[in-house]
């Protein structure tokens, strides 16, 4: 999962995707990995700016400007294992981290295709109804990858789906796993701002 990278040279379509949890103490801020059943857990202690640029990925951008010494940052990160990156057009084999749920999500509202949904006092957000099928199978040992794809045995098992879903693949030139690949990103852009879920690496 870790890319080395020549600090200097910008990488276009890379998504970065923060694993663990950020945490701040009086003493400072630290990010934490592998906090799970089977993982090997350990801390990384942060700097302000360390800080704030881990919490401000978003793995759903592919284009975002990084300056020398960030991209820097982020190729020791990726080599430490303390972050994931994802490369643009990835299919669903490059979703190797580990959703471990750690708050309760409440339901704010039902939407025709999708739901509303908040983890403690955060800002709402909301998971497509396609998304929202990743939720139940997060138990905090499958990996993404094995989500989406019982996510998409799930969904392609309806015939009438089925049809509409190779529809759209022609229509819109891509695959349904392009598809889940959004929607898993978008989940981990979401459910991470929230701390409603953490992303852990694989071992």
């Amino acid at each position: 999962m870790s890319i080395r990278y020549d600090p200097a040279s910008a990488n276009p379509g890379v998504r970065y995707v923060r694993l663990g949890y950020l945490t701040t103490f009086e003493s400072g801020q630290t990010l934490t990995v592998g906090d799970r059943i089977g993982g090997t857990k350990r801390g990384a202690k942060l700097t302000p700016a360390y800080y704030a640029l881990l919490d401000s990925l978003d793995p759903t951008v592919g284009d975002r400007e990084f300056p020398a010494a960030e991209l820097g940052l982020l190729g020791w990160l990726a080599d430490q294992g303390l972050i994931a990156v994802v490369t643009d057009g990835a299919d669903l084999t490059e979703l190797t981290m580990v959703p471990v749920p750690r708050r309760e999500m409440a339901i704010v509202e039902e939407l025709e295709d999708g739901y509303i949904l908040r983890v403690s006092e955060k800002q709402p957000f909301l998971v497509s109804g396609l998304g929202a099928r990743f939720l139940s199978l997060m138990d905090g040992e499958r990996s993404l990858a094995e989500i989406a794809r019982a996510v998409k045995t799930e969904v392609l098992a309806d015939p009438a789906v089925r049809l509409a879903v190779q529809d759209d693949e022609r229509e819109q030139g891509r695959t349904f796993d392009s598809v889940l690949v959004d929607e898993a990103l978008a989940l981990i852009r979401d459910l991470a701002r929230s701390g409603g879920v953490s992303f852990e690496p694989p071992e």
